[in-house]
């Protein structure tokens, strides 16, 4: 998956802008899950709760479904990961390893974080144009997952 990268943090102020950093990407991951159960549940997807599901089993069970395609389930099983990585391991192994100087870590922290925003935007930009779709609209949004 190959996503150019954007900035939507700068990493200055350590380590506020971080926390600052994390806490929306946070957002953007809580109505990316949002947007996954509401898809789900337009589609009626057999799922045993979708509302107590995880962005896996959701994301298995669209492929499943024939919702997705290959490459859209790769890519957000990909941002599902990326995802999982800020929630469950940024803290404890990047922000925790101080191998590195101090400018190094700085651009290290920018890197992943604005690699996570950008990502888990293009995802939910995937799964709104499937809502869309099912409501009936006809202008999509373009992703960076969009082939060329």
């Amino acid at each position: 998956m190959v996503v150019p990268l954007m900035t939507f943090f700068e990493i200055k102020n350590f380590p506020d802008d971080v926390y600052k950093a994390v806490g929306k990407i946070i957002k953007s991951s809580q109505e990316l899950e949002r947007d996954y159960k509401t898809l789900a549940t337009k589609l009626k997807l057999k799922v045993k709760d979708i509302n107590n599901s995880s962005l896996n089993k959701l994301n298995n069970a669209l492929k499943k479904s024939g919702n997705l395609t290959p490459k859209e389930y790769n890519n957000l099983k990909e941002v599902i990961q990326v995802r999982n990585d800020i929630n469950h391991k940024f803290f404890i192994e990047i922000f925790d390893d101080i191998s590195k100087g101090y400018d190094e870590i700085m651009v290290k922290f920018s890197n992943v974080l604005n690699y996570s925003q950008c990502v888990i935007y293009e995802a939910n930009d995937v799964i709104k144009n499937k809502i869309d779709a099912l409501d009936g609209k006809t202008i999509m949004r373009r992703t960076a997952f969009d082939d060329n």
